[in-house]
């Protein structure tokens, strides 16, 4: 609403002069400053997207552990191995290789011992070269922990994008179904939210003992199968007549 100014008779008149609203759906979508009217129908919508992606990276967890009376002849035992071990990941083209989680700790009361722990994580996307540094150093009395293929973070980036799109349709399809089930339809969505790719997983230590891991161990096998990966959308649909 404006005012318009008229001079009669000396006195100054206000005459209010009413103006039509601009409607959200004139324009395709609200402004910014737009408020929802109190009769309205609002959807809670969420969906799921899901796309297959197969594993470009065999990752392999290879554990370093030995027991001594004393923590320091245990400890570096356990370096000696992992050192070893970082040495031959060198001489393969293509694989990473990274210490994690050491750890030491005693064994028992009454006649004490410490046990000294490491993991050498490898990760690669030659799978066959892989395998025969995991078997070498499984020779050399390392322990196989975790042996399987998984997603690179780049590609698990880009099978995320993918799955959001996917639910983002899934989304849009399910809105324009109540909508037409209820006589209504689709004004505009608001407050879309979407979630992040999930942590690359990591399935959990399975460490043989000392007297199994002693014995020859047999070529490590690992087969790469696709893996889902699925992204949530969710948002509120605003219905109009």
């Amino acid at each position: 609403m404006r005012r318009q100014r008229l001079l009669a008779g000396g006195l100054l008149i206000l005459i209010p002069i009413l103006t039509k609203p601009v409607k959200a759906q004139d324009q395709g979508q609200p402004p910014a400053n737009y408020a929802l009217p109190r009769a309205v129908t609002m959807l809670h919508l969420s969906a799921t997207g899901s796309v297959q992606a197969s594993p470009d990276q065999l990752v392999a967890d290879l554990v370093a552990q030995a027991t001594a009376p004393a923590a320091a002849t245990a400890q570096r035992r356990v370096n000696e191995m992992i050192a070893a071990g970082m040495e031959a990941a060198q001489s393969v083209a293509g694989v990473e290789a990274r210490a994690i989680g050491y750890s030491v700790s005693p064994n028992d009361d009454k006649r004490p011992t410490w046990t000294a722990q490491q993991t050498l994580e490898l990760r690669g996307a030659d799978g066959p070269a892989l395998l025969d540094l995991a078997g070498t150093l499984q020779q050399q009395g390392l322990a196989a922990a975790s042996l399987d293929w998984q997603l690179s973070p780049a590609l698990r980036r880009k099978a995320h994008d993918q799955a959001t799109t996917a639910a983002l349709k899934e989304l849009q399809e399910r809105a324009a179904s109540a909508a037409a089930t209820l006589g209504l339809h689709v004004g505009f969505l608001r407050d879309v939210r979407l979630d992040e790719p999930d942590p690359v997983p990591h399935g959990p230590y399975r460490v043989m003992g000392l007297a199994a891991r002693a014995m020859p161990a047999p070529p490590p096998q690992a087969p790469a199968t696709p893996e889902d990966v699925t992204a949530q959308a969710a948002a509120d649909v605003v219905l109009r007549p």
